[in-house]
C-alpha cells in the first residue's frame, strides 16, 4: 500500500516503474518469439530469416530518418504548453512523408536489392514487407512520442500489443506453413493493430485535451534536428545490424543462425537501461544552471545503478550460458555460446551508451555523437571484413564488441563537459 502511494506521489519513480514493466514485457515476448522461431525453423532456416530480417530492419530504421528521436526531444521540451499540438502535427507529417518515401523505394527496387544481397528468393519478401515499413515506423514513432510526453504507461500498452500479437500470430500461422512470408504477414498485422490503438490514445488523451494552443509549424525545426540523428542511426545500424548482414554475405546460413541466437539474447537486455532512461532522462531536456548540480547527481546515480545491474548480468552469461543456451534453444545451437560470451563486452558498453546518448540528444548535441559514432562505424566494418571470413560468428562478435568502445568513451567526454558546474 505504501509503495502504491509513493508511486502516485513521485512522478519520476512512477514513470521509471512503468518503463521497467514496458521493457520487461517487450523482452519476454520478443525473446519467446525468437526462441519459437529458432526451434521451429532450425538453424539454417533461422539463419536465412535472421539475414532477411536484418536487412529489413536496416531499411525500417533508415526510414525513421531521425524523425522519431527529434520529435521526442521537442515533445519533451514543449510538453504541457500551447505548442504541443503543433509539435505533434509537424512530427507526424514528417513521419508519414519519410515512411511513404522509403516504402515506394522498396517497391521499386525489391528485385535489384535481392540480387545485390545474392538472395533472389528475398525479392517477394521485400515486396511483401512494404506496408510493414510504414506501420513499424508509426509504432516506433508513437513509442518515442509517449516517452517524450513522460507517459510510459502507454509504451507498456504498445509493447504488449505489438510483441504479444506478433508472438500469437507467428505461433499460430507457423503451424500451417513454415514459409517466411507468414512471419512477415504476422508482423504487419500486429503493427497495424498497434498503431491504430496507439494513435487513438494519442489523440484522445493528449491532442484533443490540449485546449490552449497557437498555430506554429515545427516541421523545419524537427527536420533540421533529425539530420544528425539520421547519421547517428546509420552508425547504430552498423553497430547492431551490419554484423548479421556481413555474415549472410561472407559466411553460411548456419553461422548466421548461430550468431542470431547469441544476438537475440544480448540485444534486448540493454532495455533494462532504456527503461531507466525512459523514466528519468526527459528531465534533462530542461537542464540549466539552477538545477545542474541536482541533475548531475541523478545522472551519476543512474550510471552506478546500471553498472551494478550489468555486472551481475555479464557474470551470469559468462558462467551459465553453456547450460541455458542448449536448454532454451536446443543443442543445435551449442555453437552460439562463445559468440554470446564475447558479446557481453558489447552488452555492458551499450547499456551505458543509452544514458550518454539520450543525455546528449536532450542537450541538442546530436551532432557531437554523430561524429563520435563515425569512428566506431569505420572500425566495425573493417574488423568484420577481416574476421568473418575466417572466424564466422565468433569473428562478428569480436568485431562488434571492440568497435563500439570508442563511441562510448568519446560520448562520456562530451557528457562530462556539459555537467561541469
Amino acid at each position: 500500500m505504501r509503495l502504491i502511494k509513493a508511486l502516485k506521489k513521485n512522478k519520476l519513480l512512477k514513470e521509471t516503474s512503468w518503463s521497467f514493466v514496458a521493457k520487461g514485457i517487450a523482452f519476454l515476448l520478443y525473446f519467446s518469439l525468437n526462441v519459437h522461431l529458432a526451434r521451429t525453423l532450425g538453424i539454417d532456416r533461422f539463419g536465412t530469416w535472421s539475414f532477411f530480417f536484418s536487412i529489413l530492419t536496416i531499411i525500417i530504421l533508415l526510414s525513421h530518418f531521425g524523425i522519431n528521436a527529434s520529435a521526442r526531444k521537442y515533445v519533451a521540451q514543449y510538453n504541457k504548453t500551447g505548442e504541443l499540438n503543433n509539435v505533434l502535427k509537424s512530427s507526424l507529417k514528417l513521419r508519414l512523408i519519410f515512411s511513404l518515401t522509403f516504402t515506394i523505394i522498396i517497391i521499386l527496387v525489391h528485385k535489384p536489392l535481392a540480387i545485390l544481397v545474392e538472395r533472389p528468393e528475398f525479392a517477394p519478401l521485400f515486396l511483401l514487407s512494404a506496408p510493414l515499413i510504414i506501420l513499424a515506423g508509426l509504432v516506433e514513432f508513437l513509442k518515442d512520442i509517449f516517452m517524450g510526453l513522460h507517459r510510459i504507461i502507454y509504451n507498456f500498452i504498445l509493447n504488449l500489443l505489438e510483441h504479444g500479437l506478433k508472438l500469437i500470430l507467428v505461433v499460430t500461422i507457423l503451424t500451417v506453413s513454415l514459409d517466411l512470408s507468414n512471419i512477415v504477414n504476422s508482423f504487419t498485422i500486429a503493427c497495424l493493430m498497434t498503431s491504430v490503438i496507439g494513435f487513438y490514445i494519442l489523440y484522445a488523451k493528449f491532442y484533443r485535451e490540449n485546449k490552449t494552443h497557437v498555430e506554429n509549424d515545427f516541421v523545419e525545426t524537427i527536420f533540421r534536428y533529425s539530420i544528425p540523428l539520421f547519421f547517428i542511426s546509420i552508425g547504430f545500424l552498423i553497430a547492431t545490424e551490419v554484423d548479421t548482414v556481413m555474415l549472410g554475405l561472407l559466411s553460411t546460413n548456419a553461422e548466421v543462425g548461430t550468431y542470431a541466437v547469441a544476438k537475440q539474447i544480448i540485444i534486448k537486455l540493454p532495455h533494462i537501461s532504456l527503461a531507466m532512461a525512459m523514466g528519468t532522462m526527459p528531465v534533462f531536456a530542461k537542464l540549466n544552471e539552477g538545477n545542474k548540480e541536482k541533475l548531475k547527481k541523478l545522472f551519476y546515480k543512474l550510471l552506478r545503478t546500471n553498472a551494478l545491474i550489468f555486472a551481475i548480468i555479464a557474470l551470469g552469461i559468462l558462467f551459465l550460458s553453456r547450460f541455458f543456451v542448449p536448454l532454451i534453444f536446443g543443442v543445435e545451437y551449442n555453437s552460439s555460446v562463445l559468440p554470446l560470451q564475447i558479446l557481453t563486452i558489447y552488452l555492458v558498453g551499450f547499456s551505458f551508451s543509452i544514458f550518454l546518448s539520450t543525455f546528449l540528444d536532450y542537450q541538442g548535441l546530436a551532432k557531437k555523437r554523430a561524429v563520435n559514432l563515425s569512428v566506431s562505424m569505420v572500425l566495425n566494418i573493417v574488423l568484420n571484413l577481416i574476421l568473418i571470413p575466417d572466424y564466422g560468428a565468433v569473428g562478428a562478435a569480436i568485431a562488434t564488441s571492440i568497435s563500439y568502445l570508442p563511441y562510448i568513451f568519446l560520448n562520456w567526454i562530451e557528457v562530462r563537459g556539459v555537467l561541469k558546474v
